[in-house]
């Protein structure tokens, strides 16, 4: 497929560049990352619905890029409805903005093979390129100044590979919100994660959901331009493991109701889905750092 930049108009910063920033360069203590004490790795998930037939190659296809920052990172899981999906009618890709995007920040000082593989891996099914954004910034000589994203099936997240220049290697979740509910989306997602954000602006945000030597797990909100609406995920769903959802429940903007044991399914202020894991059904699972 040709790739067709993105006009200003059409694509925005997914926040990839923020990556090796002088904010992630903050050492995050354990108490301030804690859940009464205990760093959860997998505090934020996806779940990918896919139909019959194709949930073993989408899953290794994600578990084969997430090798390459920690091969014990299971935080996607992909499962199959029982009928097809029926597609809705595909738009150009610089017209239509995935409301969720997974950025991989990789580490420079590894060398560029593992970064250009990767992009190779891009280039091969099952993914899908969707666009490409420009960038700001210091590039190498191997790296274009642009940004390509990818997609493994329709209604699903936006992929995408950074390297960093100095720090620890990422995994960040993005959610892009429509401008006039990017304030309460904020909010909303503060009260579940219970995280202070490691960083602000006025169309951008981060919290830090995970951190040891090696690695960062992070979760961001990006505003969207006036009159520009993301197209939510219907085939993923964020997954956030609450201690306490009777708590919860009454602060939430949305109806919030059960759907299994131990999970609970609402809305955020845009109409993307959550699901709420409840914390103490769940074995919290150290990842063990990797050995030089």
């Amino acid at each position: 497929m040709e790739k067709q930049p993105c006009g200003e108009d059409e694509c925005v910063d997914s926040g990839a560049e923020t990556g090796g920033s002088e904010y992630s360069r903050m050492s995050s203590t354990s108490s301030e990352l804690s859940v009464e004490g205990i760093q959860d790795p997998f505090l934020v998930s996806v779940h990918i619905i896919t139909d019959p037939g194709e949930s073993k190659t989408l899953q290794q296809a994600i578990d084969k890029l997430l090798a390459w920052i920690h091969p014990d990172l299971q935080l996607f899981r992909v499962s199959e409805r029982r009928v097809p999906r029926k597609r809705r009618k595909p738009v150009k890709a610089g017209v239509c903005q995935p409301a969720l995007a997974v950025i991989l920040f990789l580490q420079e000082e590894y060398g560029e093979e593992p970064i250009l593989q990767l992009h190779e891996t891009f280039q091969r099914p099952p993914w899908h390129y969707h666009h490409t954004e420009l960038m700001h910034g210091k590039f190498l000589p191997y790296m274009p100044c642009s940004q390509d994203f990818y997609t493994l099936a329709p209604e699903t997240p936006l992929w995408a590979i950074r390297p960093v220049h100095y720090g620890k290697e990422m995994i960040r979740f993005t959610i892009y919100c429509r401008n006039e509910n990017f304030v309460d989306i904020l909010k909303l997602y503060e009260l579940i994660l219970k995280r202070p954000m490691c960083q602000k602006k006025a169309d951008f945000c981060v919290f830090p959901v995970y951190s040891n030597m090696e690695i960062d797990i992070q979760f961001s909100l990006k505003k969207l331009p006036k009159g520009q609406v993301p197209v939510r995920t219907e085939s993923a769903v964020l997954e956030f493991r609450v201690k306490d959802v009777g708590q919860l429940v009454p602060l939430l903007p949305n109806p919030c109701s059960p759907i299994s044991e131990g999970r609970w399914q609402t809305e955020d202020h845009d109409g993307n889905r959550i699901l709420l894991q409840i914390l103490h059904l769940f074995k919290i699972i150290i990842v063990p750092q990797m050995e030089d």
